[in-house]
């Protein structure tokens, strides 16, 4: 019986769930300097195994910057269906670019790539509880001119290809492929 809890407990974590999980955001970007802080909404709600159980979702991020003591929000207003993914490029090393990711599995082609600075984007993803669909946000590293990129259905995988420096979205179609790309 208690092998029995112990699987369906593990069932119930990020690591095993599938899907995204709210990310420890709370780290600086050596390149730039700033520090990136996550703003949560900390909720308690009736759980599987008990009465209560709490969560705390990313609903926004708080860029500081230590050279002038400024901090920003990134959204003006908090997303509520939390922000599970916050990606950017730190550096180079031994022909790779360096990511401070929350999922690292959505950096691709990274090997043999050429010297260069890291890139001045802040990419960010926003999930959608009830439909699984992932609407991808760029920005600089500061926040300024932060856009909305695309909106990824639950049905289809993307990555960032470093190599060619193109965010892929991938929908199966069928049988076939369908590839869009968005530049990185």
């Amino acid at each position: 019986m208690n092998y029995f809890l112990l699987f369906l407990l593990l069932l119930s974590t990020p690591a095993f769930a599938g899907g995204y999980y709210e990310p420890q955001i709370d780290t600086y970007d050596p390149a730039s300097g700033l520090y990136y802080k996550a703003v949560q909404d900390h909720t308690t709600e009736g759980g599987f195994l008990s009465s209560k159980s709490s969560r705390n979702t990313v609903t926004n991020i708080n860029i500081f910057d230590p050279a002038n003591g400024a901090s920003t929000l990134l959204f003006k207003a908090p997303k509520k269906e939390g922000i599970p993914i916050v990606i950017f490029e730190t550096g180079f090393k031994n022909g790779e670019i360096e990511f401070n990711a929350t999922h690292s599995n959505l950096v691709m082609n990274n090997s043999r790539i050429s010297k260069r600075e890291p890139k001045n984007k802040l990419l960010i993803g926003i999930r959608s509880a009830d439909s699984k669909e992932t609407t991808l946000f760029v920005s600089d590293k500061r926040g300024a001119g932060l856009k909305k990129l695309v909106s990824v259905p639950a049905t289809a995988d993307w990555h960032i290809d470093v190599k060619n420096s193109k965010l892929r979205v991938v929908h199966q179609t069928g049988k076939g492929v369908r590839i869009e790309s968005y530049e990185w």
